[in-house]
């Protein structure tokens, strides 16, 4: 036989053990869901390293092969073949613990077990025990500083750290090999020069053959294999976030990441799954030739089955499950951090019609106990009258959905309850449970409890929230909550009270007593003392209240605003005073319904720097103008059904302006008040009433 055929035959166990161990490796992960299959040339290439891999441990391999031989011929005597009586032909079988020719019993003969020297175990042994009482008891001063940095290097393995040194104590024989040559390392130190080409080879061979013993035939390759395998299973988590230090911490990142740049996640797993094979085979090969084969058995039963049980029960447990959104739905995540995914369980619930808070609260990610307390969980928040509750019970009061309130002493003393047709300062608009049964901490409960208020607020007042100049107020959460916590507490949501009446389904948009601001624009003023007094400071400016502070519009929406002015005065020259209805987040786009000097109601389409008049009414009759006499206006902005809107005022004295705008017009609009300076400065426009509707 050739040189080349001795070696392809020596390298067949080698080949077999590592090639069918991939193979099953890669079965077994498709199987179970750990991986997708990889594409069919990243299989092969798969194949190939461990090919390549296979006949570079050819060596050990063989070597671990003669070991069982040899452990197996100790304990059962030598295998021979029958041998047949010439006489009579019959067929006799040579006993296996007898010697054939004397009939004494033989004795197996053992390999000469090597004990450990007295420093290894006086370094192993202490170094064991230290890392037990570091990682493994609680109480212990420097427990949890010793596992986080264990944890972010090795991840979960960190538990399994103390067993290491233990695996080091009694040494495994090796093939003979020359010692590795740190000297060399000292070259540029020692001899003052760079490293010469024959020197570097060295190190490099040196290096690799270190590498393969290491990695192939000792306890190295199953630490490297695990880590590995527990980052890949583990949805390749990333490290700065923590979520590697719950997987194979960073040295599991380093080994997985380039495998399954090259090979794919499946290929990796498939590659790693052989390297643990290999190692488990040579490991039991060398036990069970120094402590027979029964022990080597069972040796290679807890090196294989103990890495991958944990790395695959890693692939289902040991997951916090988190409130996210992805692709428009809201989803339940499973995952070692709030950004990482591991697996996702969709809720069938849309992220349209969500509260911004509700959104945001997703987003940040919102820690539940598992799939079913996430479902429930956000059903309830966006969903809020689900979880209504009968009644909130503050300290000295109670309050139930629809009722309004005033205060004694201050702000921070509520006190009574008080009639929503009579004066009042607050109106509840939703009590109700949060979902809570554990408590998610301090951040998540405000922002739960403020979502919770936005998502009820539309079902209160006929609005939804965001379409709508009135403000939520913080909402009331059970005293001491932030001391003792206890499951689902009940909350109360509220509005500021904008007049003396009820505002449950009214439809509000806005209303002169709104606590939003009103943010005036340039040269202009507002003040909010007991009306609402909007000044031109500067001649020609044109001042809208709210001003561009709020960015609010509603797409499609339409509004009714009630409006009543105080006489400007006869001073004001050509001012014009109004409402319209303007695009919030460009101020400069819209339709304005104002009133002149003469009384006279005037509609203006408002595009960027063009303000053409597309409207008027007649002349009031028996109604003074503005500028003596105060003025009522309704003011009507809507959609039509072929895209247009459609314009309309009314005031005293018969007047009435209307305009429908089928060219290019805005549609996305908000309520503001108007004043148009055209004259001097100084002009001041007080709004006695002004409350805005949805229609």
């Amino acid at each position: 036989m050739s040189e080349a055929g001795r070696r392809a035959r020596a390298a067949l166990p080698a080949v077999a053990l590592l090639v069918l161990a991939t193979a099953a490796t890669l079965g077994l992960s498709t199987l179970l869901g750990f991986a997708p299959r990889p594409p069919a040339w990243r299989i092969a290439l798969t194949f190939a390293v461990a090919l390549a891999l296979a006949l570079v441990a050819a060596d050990q391999v063989r070597a671990a092969l003669t070991d069982w031989q040899g452990a197996a011929a100790a304990e059962w005597g030598a295998h021979r073949r029958p041998r047949r009586n010439l006489v009579t032909g019959d067929v006799t079988q040579p006993r296996r613990d007898v010697d054939e020719y004397t009939g004494e019993m033989k004795k197996p003969e053992r390999l000469k077990v090597r004990r450990p020297s007295w420093v290894r175990l006086a370094v192993t042994v202490p170094l064991a025990l230290v890392l037990a009482a570091l990682l493994w008891v609680p109480q212990l001063p420097g427990h949890a500083a010793a596992l986080k940095v264990t944890s972010f290097f090795f991840g979960y393995a960190a538990y399994a750290l103390p067993v290491l040194p233990l695996l080091l104590a009694w040494p495994l024989p090796r093939l003979p090999r020359e010692p590795w040559p740190g000297r060399l390392l000292l070259v540029p130190v020692v001899d003052r020069r760079l490293w010469r080409g024959a020197e570097l080879a060295t190190l490099g061979s040196a290096t690799l053959l270190f590498l393969r013993e290491r990695v192939l035939t000792r306890s190295t390759g199953i630490v490297v294999a695990t880590l590995g395998l527990l980052h890949l299973v583990r949805g390749n988590p990333a490290v700065l976030d923590g979520g590697a230090a719950r997987a194979g911490g960073l040295f599991g990142f380093l080994i997985a990441e380039p495998l399954a740049f090259v090979l794919a996640a499946g290929g990796a797993i498939a590659l790693l799954g052989g390297v643990l094979g290999v190692a488990a085979g040579i490991i039991a090969a060398s036990v069970g030739r120094a402590w027979g084969t029964v022990t080597g058995y069972a040796v290679l039963a807890v090196v294989v089955a103990v890495p991958l049980g944990a790395v695959g029960a890693g692939h289902w447990y040991g997951f916090e499950y988190y409130l996210r959104t992805e692709n428009g739905h809201v989803v339940v995540v499973a995952g070692l951090s709030p950004t990482h995914r591991q697996a996702v369980h969709d809720t069938n619930l849309a992220v349209d019609g969500l509260s911004p808070s509700l959104r945001q609260l997703f987003a940040d990610g919102l820690p539940v106990a598992d799939y079913a307390d996430g479902d429930r969980i956000a059903k309830v928040l966006a969903a809020p009258s689900t979880a209504a509750a009968d009644a909130y019970a503050g300290e000295q009061f109670d309050l139930k959905t629809g009722e309004c309130f005033d205060w004694i002493g201050g702000s921070s003393q509520l006190r009574y309850v008080a009639q929503c047709n009579a004066a009042h300062v607050g109106e509840v608009t939703f009590v109700g449970h949060l979902p809570f049964t554990v408590d998610p901490g301090a951040k998540a409960v405000d922002t739960a409890t403020r979502a919770m208020c936005e998502q009820s607020y539309g079902d209160y007042l006929g609005v939804p929230f965001g379409q709508s100049f009135l403000p939520l107020e913080k909402p009331l959460l059970p005293p001491g909550l932030d001391k003792t916590w206890h499951a689902r507490p009940v909350i109360a949501c509220w509005l500021n009270s904008v007049g003396p009446w009820p505002l449950k389904g009214t439809k509000t948009v806005a209303a002169l007593q709104q606590k939003a601001s009103w943010g005036p624009s340039g040269g202009c003023k507002i003040e909010v003392p007991d009306a609402l007094r909007i000044t031109a400071e500067q001649p020609n400016v044109r001042c809208l209240a709210p001003g561009p502070e709020q960015r609010l519009s509603v797409p499609g929406g339409g509004f009714n605003i009630d409006l009543e002015f105080a006489a400007i005065g006869k001073s004001a020259g050509g001012a014009r005073i109004g409402a319209g209805c303007f695009d919030g987040a460009n101020l400069a786009n819209g339709y304005s319904f104002e009133i002149n000097a003469d009384g006279v109601i005037e509609i203006y389409k408002h595009a960027g720097d063009q303000h053409p008049k597309v409207a008027a009414s007649a002349k009031p009759k028996n109604a003074g103008p503005p500028t003596t006499a105060s003025t009522p206006l309704q003011v009507t902005c809507k959609p039509t059904g072929d895209g247009g809107v459609e314009l309309t005022a009314f005031s005293t004295g018969n007047r009435k302006a209307t305009w429908v705008d089928k060219e290019n017009p805005f549609t996305s609009l908000s309520p503001r008040l108007v004043l148009t300076n055209a004259a001097t400065g100084g002009v001041v426009m007080t709004t006695m009433i002004f409350s805005a509707t949805r229609l």
